[in-house]
């Protein structure tokens, strides 16, 4: 299996192994409910779990929440309201959406705050090593006293500019330190330790949670391509200089950002469009199908037209799969997505195998079955759930529909298809009233047609 490592930037390729592959994920700080942009970084990941336990391969996978951070407790202090408060209710939401995109649970899904002794006894080492320093407003890592900083990000000291989460407090050594741990200001949360009240500096707390619950030295780390420089960059620094590792992880995986007219998608500048608030209209399924119509790597568009376009092609890959639950699969099919796959999780191209496959395969084949359930398999690798949509299709009640058209015995999926049969016929002699009428009826029934240049989709606006 070939991956991407951001660590070298290059390819290189990922052993499958006896014992569990130690995988995390830097999850959210929850100050606000999700993005769309939180989406896509935890649906790219999750396909990779997916993917690699379909192979049999065992995995430990870890997505931390950051309870504790700056711009919680001025959130907390802009309501006044406890920092508590703004976790928990942020964090239930991002479980819940995360949950309606249909994301695998996490083995382990560590909070910052639950850490803390852990981060002090990381501290503790940096310090014992001479990497880190005391000042009134904190403590701060040394960049200058390890030698391999910036091997991810390949940047130079004198190029680093302040990023949102740098701090720039005057008492430190150079500018480029970062914060360890924070000197808590009055009205603020804070910690006991030996340098004094305070909290926890937002890299370290990663760290110490990976070594807490992987160990010293892991095989993946995931997170978006904003966190290459300086969380992971911090990261790297902070962990093998303390914990005296040669690797903190193999490899570095980092997904593209989600971007809205061109620019990226994040909760600094207000450009965000709410995750909730589109799931609610389109259904987890659809926007997570969305993601995965571009590759993780690659900086992805946003628009509701291509949400309509992502829903129209999961509608006909999920319709063509139907209810079939047969054993039998095609094994060469299963062969070309796992070809796919190993080439960087390229889950566009895997989406246009399975479509290509579908549109050269006709239900009456006497094979179709055989495609259909491998399809059903692969569509569940990549996390969508098919056959128990359909079931739930199926239970609609199109009795009506039945006797009004004579569609006695038929199933919804074949009502449906005669109706626009018999719609499409009005429409070709210009007869729009009845095909009008014909569309109405359907959605009495929640089913939403809509024409394109090829063929009219529909959709169940339940599922």
């Amino acid at each position: 299996m070939k991956l991407y490592n951001s660590l070298g930037q290059k390819y290189q390729y990922l052993e499958l192994k006896e014992n569990s592959i130690k995988i995390y994920l830097c999850g959210p700080t929850v100050q606000s409910p999700p993005h769309l942009g939180h989406g896509k970084s935890v649906v790219s990941f999750d396909v990779l779990i997916r993917y690699l336990r379909s192979l049999n391969q065992k995995v430990t996978y870890v997505r931390n929440i950051t309870d504790i951070e700056d711009k919680i407790i001025d959130k907390a202090l802009e309501e006044s309201i406890g920092f508590e408060e703004i976790s928990k209710r942020n964090s239930l939401i991002f479980k819940k959406t995360y949950a309606d995109l249909n994301c695998l649970q996490p083995d382990f899904e560590p909070e910052a705050t639950k850490y803390i002794s852990e981060i002090l006894n990381l501290i503790d080492l940096l310090f014992d090593k001479g990497y880190a320093y005391h000042s009134p407003s904190g403590v701060y890592f040394s960049v200058n006293k390890y030698s391999r900083y910036m091997e991810l990000s390949n940047r130079k000291l004198d190029d680093t500019v302040s990023g949102e989460r740098i701090n720039l407090e005057e008492d430190k050594e150079s500018k480029e330190d970062f914060a360890l741990w924070k000197a808590s200001k009055e009205g603020e949360p804070y910690w006991e330790s030996k340098w004094g009240n305070g909290r926890p500096g937002w890299h370290i707390e990663c760290s110490a949670m990976v070594a807490s619950i992987l160990g010293t030295e892991i095989d993946i780390h995931c997170g978006g391509n904003d966190l290459i420089f300086p969380h992971h960059e911090n990261e790297i620094a902070q962990s093998q200089a303390g914990y005296d590792v040669e690797t903190f992880s193999n490899f570095w995986l980092h997904n593209g950002m989600l971007q809205l007219a061109g620019k990226k998608m994040a909760k600094s500048t207000g450009h965000v469009k709410p995750l909730l608030e589109y799931i609610d209209i389109y259904g987890g399924e659809v926007i997570r199908f969305f993601y995965l119509r571009s590759h993780y790597r690659s900086p992805q568009e946003f628009s509701e037209e291509l949400l309509k376009e992502s829903r129209t092609t999961l509608n006909r890959i999920k319709y063509f799969v139907g209810n079939n639950i047969a054993e039998e699969i095609d094994h060469d099919l299963i062969e070309k997505f796992n070809l796919i796959m190993n080439d960087d999780l390229n889950t566009p191209k895997a989406i246009a195998l399975i479509f290509n496959i579908i549109k050269d395969t006709k239900r009456s084949d006497k094979d179709s079955i055989v495609i259909q359930n491998t399809i059903g398999k692969i569509m569940s690798v990549l996390g969508f759930d098919l056959n128990d949509q359909y079931n739930d299709f199926e239970k609609i009640n199109l009795k009506d529909l039945e006797d009004e058209f004579n569609l006695e015995g038929k199933t919804n999926l074949e009502i449906i298809q005669s109706l626009i049969n018999k719609r499409e016929e009005y429409r070709n002699s210009n007869d729009y009233k009845m095909s009008d009428e014909m569309r109405d009826r359907l959605l009495e029934f929640d089913i939403e047609l809509e024409d394109n240049t090829e063929q009219t989709d529909w959709f169940w606006r339940n599922s």
